[in-house]
This record gives C-alpha cells, sequence and structure tokens, in this order.
C-alpha cells in the first residue's frame, strides 16, 4: 500500500530531535492515550509540503484519491464536507449568482449562500425543472444530494440535463459516498454527472473527524477551487486527519472489495437475527435504517446510549445506523441489546435530561431570541433543523406554525440555528 504522506511523515519522524513549531505539544503531549498519536501530528515543516498550495507529499496524496474516485481532481479538507461546500458555492456564483437547488440541502449550502451573497431557487423535484423558462436569470451552479442521511440515490441524468442547459455546474453533494467507490457491491458515486462533489471521508471510512474532500471532474476546475479553498479554510490543517485519509485511501484500494463483502454478509446475518423493527431497504446496504412502529426512533437511540450502543441518528419511528468493515462485527451486539426493548414502556421511561443555562446574547434590533414554548406565531430569523441530518426545516423568514413548533420541540437537543436554546425570532 503505497501512502505517501504517511510515510514522509513516519520518515521525518525517524530524524525528529526536537520540534519547537505547532503544535504546541512538540509530538510528545501529556501522558495518556490521548497523546498517543502526537508525533503525526505536524504542521507544515520543510518536506510536508501545504495544504492550501500542495505542490509535493500532500498533491500526491489527492491523486491517489482522485483516482480511487475515478474524478480528475481532489482538494482535500481537514474542516468537514461543510468547507467544501462553501468553495462550491464560490466557485458556481462566479458563473452565475442564482443557484438552483434540487430537493433538500445540508444547512452549509444556505450559510454559504447567505455569507457570499448568491441567490437562490428552488425545485422540490426533478419535475419541475421542465417547466422552468426564466432567460433573465443566470444560473451558475445546480446542487443536489445524492445519497441522503438514508443511504438512497437519485438519478442524477435529469439535474445533468438541466446543468447543461444552464451552462452551470453541476455540483452534487456527497457527504455519505466515500466509501462507494472501493466496492463493486456498493453503488456508483456521481462521477459520470458531477462537475463538482463533495464527501465527508470520515462519515464511513478509518479517517479522523474532519477529513473531507471536494472532488472534480475537469483539471480546469482544480485552479478556481484551489482559491476558494486558499480563502476559506483554516492555515492551520490538521495533519493527523490528512495521514488518515492517505491511510484509509490506501487500505481500502487494497481491501475494500473483501472487507464490504464482509460487511454485506454481517448485515444479511444481522437480518435474521433482528426481532423488533423493520429494516428499510435503500440503495446503500452500509447505511442500516430500522423503522420501530410502535416506539419513537430517539426513544429507541437513547436507550441504546445508556446500553453502550450508540446509534448515528434517529428520526420520527427510524433510527440510523453506519455499518463499515470496523464495527460490523458488533452487529451481533446490537441485535441482543435491541431484542431486551420494552416498546411498550420505552417512550415514558426516555426522558432528555439536558439544561440549558441562558445568558445575554447580542442581537440586533430587528432581532430578539425567545424561548421554544413561546415561537408559535413568530418569524424565524434564521434557518433552523436538526443535526443529524443538517437540512433546514425552518428557513430565515418562515412563520412557526404548529408543525415547525412541534418539530422544534421534538428534537430540541440537536437544533442548529438556536442561541443557546432560544429561537432568533423577528420583533
Amino acid at each position: 500500500m503505497i501512502k505517501k504522506l504517511y510515510e514522509t511523515v513516519m520518515d521525518i519522524n525517524a530524524d525528529v530531535k526536537a520540534r519547537f513549531c505547532m503544535p504546541g505539544h512538540g509530538g510528545i503531549g501529556l501522558e495518556g492515550d490521548l497523546y498517543a498519536c502526537a508525533r503525526f501530528d505536524w504542521t507544515e515543516a520543510p518536506g510536508l509540503d501545504n495544504l492550501l498550495q500542495s505542490e509535493s507529499v500532500i498533491l500526491e496524496s489527492e491523486k491517489s484519491i482522485a483516482k480511487s474516485m475515478g474524478y480528475a481532481q481532489t482538494l482535500m479538507l481537514t474542516q468537514g464536507s461543510s468547507c467544501g461546500i462553501h468553495i462550491a458555492v464560490c466557485t458556481s456564483k462566479d458563473r452565475g449568482n442564482t443557484l438552483a437547488v434540487i430537493g433538500e440541502m445540508h444547512k452549509s449550502f444556505w450559510a454559504a449562500c447567505r455569507l457570499y451573497g448568491a441567490n437562490t431557487i428552488a425545485f422540490a423535484s426533478d419535475k419541475e425543472l421542465k417547466s422552468f423558462d426564466n432567460s433573465d436569470i443566470k444560473i451558475g451552479g445546480v446542487f443536489v444530494t445524492s445519497p441522503d442521511y438514508f443511504g438512497n440515490c437519485r438519478n442524477l441524468s435529469d439535474a445533468r440535463a438541466f446543468a447543461d442547459e444552464m451552462g452551470a455546474l453541476l455540483v452534487v453533494d456527497e457527504a455519505h459516498a466515500s466509501h462507494f467507490c472501493y466496492s463493486s457491491l456498493l453503488p456508483n458515486n456521481a462521477r459520470d454527472y458531477a462537475d463538482i462533489s463533495v464527501m465527508s471521508m470520515h462519515k464511513t471510512m478509518p479517517v479522523y473527524g474532519g477529513g473531507a474532500i471536494v472532488n472534480l471532474r475537469d483539471d480546469s476546475l482544480r485552479p478556481q477551487c484551489e482559491k476558494y479553498r486558499s480563502l476559506i479554510h483554516s492555515t492551520s490543517p490538521n495533519y493527523l486527519t490528512m495521514l488518515s485519509m492517505d491511510c484509509a485511501d490506501a487500505y481500502m484500494r487494497k481491501y475494500g472489495e473483501r472487507d464490504y463483502k464482509r460487511v454485506k454478509d454481517s448485515i444479511d446475518e444481522f437480518g435474521r437475527l433482528l426481532t423488533i423493527g423493520e429494516i428499510i431497504k435503500n440503495d446503500d446496504f452500509t447505511r442500516l435504517v430500522i423503522r420501530f412502529n410502535d416506539a419513537d426512533g430517539d426513544a429507541v437511540l437513547q436507550y441504546l446510549a445508556k446500553r453502550g450502543v450508540y446509534a448515528e441518528m434517529s428520526w420520527e419511528d427510524k433510527v440510523v445506523f453506519i455499518v463499515t468493515p470496523f464495527n460490523c462485527d458488533k452487529l451481533e451486539i446490537l441485535a441482543k441489546e435491541l431484542a431486551e426493548i420494552n416498546i411498550s414502556s420505552l417512550n415514558s421511561q426516555i426522558k432528555s435530561d439536558k439544561e440549558f443555562i441562558y445568558t445575554n446574547v447580542r442581537q440586533d434590533e430587528n432581532t430578539e431570541f425567545v424561548e421554544i414554548d413561546d415561537a408559535l406565531g413568530r418569524i424565524s430569523a434564521e434557518d433552523v433543523g436538526a443535526y443529524p441530518p443538517g437540512i433546514p426545516v425552518l428557513f430565515k423568514g418562515d412563520v412557526i406554525d404548529e408543525n415547525k413548533l412541534n418539530y422544534l420541540k421534538k428534537y430540541r437537543n440537536r437544533l442548529f440555528g438556536l442561541a443557546q436554546g432560544r429561537v432568533a425570532v423577528i420583533k
């Protein structure tokens, strides 16, 4: 397995006598497991390249990942795919100040449009694209999400045709698809359609938090995207994260086919062991989604957490589990814990014990912050939704009706867009 960046760091570590550069742990840190990897956590020292202007070992790792993913170019990031979405928004906006959205998008897209002054036009589905007729609007980018948080992929042919018709870039949020290219058992990623795709490698691969990539269909897009990466990304990228991306790609290229066969076999066996709930069929079998018809999904998630088993997310009556080659052998434990759930008493037993501590929050003269229970009928001043999945349900300017208020109450402990538990509303 060729791991250019990792091997370069190993060579430097073999010769280093003293580190007087950041990070401040000096490659040693305090005692304990927390600093076990400190010697791999570097900065842009001589020989280690610079992420914001990659020319040597980082560039070689980017080329390797691009080849695996089936794209012409890849830009590494250590600040998650949200950073990649911001890069894609800026790049698309240069072609036209209006960006089209098909279906739901992560909150990072809406935040980027607001920060960088892009207009948006939203289409609920591909069917609406055919009726669009406005030659006065110059669309710079068409944005879609595939797969979604539940492992469902969309047909991108209509989105591609619409982007071509508009002279726009097609940007696909592939945050949950970084593992697809390593096994023939998994769906194809968006490489046959997307001009730009954004992936979170840390979501499904053995990569430390924040490891993400921007994939480019054409070499000509790199200078522009690289420019925006240098403007948006931190000048202190996490080398530990980049090393894990380098190693994960090398490992999966060699063992992905074998390992995902093992994952599939483990999930099939789990299905035979499952005595409660229903596995929902989707496109990505590694995204295990279980529906509990007689129980609240969040109650199941919290119950499992108290038993030492952690799921990815809950949504309505569903719980989502991300299964990888590195946890598939634990599915038997999950089946056992689920079998012990008493559905009839679960919802009444699980209560949130989280309390918010309120302090004075800075606000402009047109905005105030109110308790969720007092927000009915008010106009939201921010985008609000639950993370995961990170899709806004309440947009800035929306009236908070009873349905939206119930949503805020249900997911109040994992909402984004609030200020210390309170909702920003227009005075």
